[in-house]
């Protein structure tokens, strides 16, 4: 498969990023998951959150659960504020 200049530097592009402010990492994230969200049968969806999933590292994986406890907490509140 051919690689794309985007694809070849993802990494270094994702931790330039990853040393951003709050803002332009959120914009990353957004811009990933609305890219994947575009993705409307669930069965490939599932399938391709697997396969990301297979490539990830340790510190990624802990990270990831992390930001989903921040996402729950941002939720509650948001529900107690209704």
């Amino acid at each position: 498969m051919i690689k794309s200049s985007i694809e070849k530097i993802a990494n270094e592009i994702g931790f330039d990023i990853g040393m951003s402010d709050d803002i332009t990492q959120a914009k990353l994230l957004n811009g990933f998951f609305d890219g994947i969200g575009t993705i409307k049968d669930t069965r490939n969806m599932d399938m391709q959150l697997a396969y990301i999933a297979e490539h990830l590292t340790k510190t990624t994986e802990n990270i990831i659960v992390i930001l989903s406890e921040y996402i729950q907490l941002n939720q509650e509140q948001r529900n107690v504020n209704k």
